[in-house]
């Protein structure tokens, strides 16, 4: 995923005008008119670790290891699909799906990084096709974007 940049380059400093509700997602202090894309980066960085560790104790729980990488992302109904080749795949999406916290743990990072991606990618059109996916790996838990199929 490429670094979230302003328009004039810094990244770090860039502002965006929120909402109330968004605000309270993002756990931003009452009455603040800003939120620096850096606070969001760093909840999400936060939050994508808390899901790997809740994701890999579901694994743990099925005698599930990793390797093999598992590709998990968001159906239109809102379940968990493994979108790579496993051995296990239907006893994972079965799990997870049944795992109300880890649903929506995933939802909630998928939108943090959402938030991100549409930054990154403001004024080109592109977001649209984008279709967030979270990685597991040896190495830990990795978020990344696809093309969606439609497009």
């Amino acid at each position: 995923m490429e670094a979230v940049q302003s328009p004039n380059g810094h990244a770090d400093s860039d502002e965006w005008d929120i909402d109330e509700g968004i605000a309270r997602f993002l756990g931003a202090h009452p009455g603040d008119e800003t939120i620096r894309l850096a606070d969001v980066r760093d909840k999400a960085a936060t939050e994508l670790t808390r899901l790997g560790d809740e994701i890999g104790a579901c694994l743990d729980r099925l005698a599930v290891r990793i390797p093999p990488a598992v590709q998990l992302y968001s159906s239109a109904d809102g379940r968990i699909v493994v979108g790579s080749e496993h051995a296990a795949k239907d006893a994972i999406e079965a799990s997870l799906n049944g795992d109300t916290r880890v649903l929506k743990m995933f939802k909630e990072v998928e939108v943090l990084y959402d938030i991100l991606r549409k930054a990154e990618l403001r004024g080109t059109g592109r977001f649209e096709s984008q279709h967030f996916n979270l990685g597991l790996t040896s190495l830990g838990c990795i978020a990344f974007f696809t093309e969606s199929a439609e497009s």
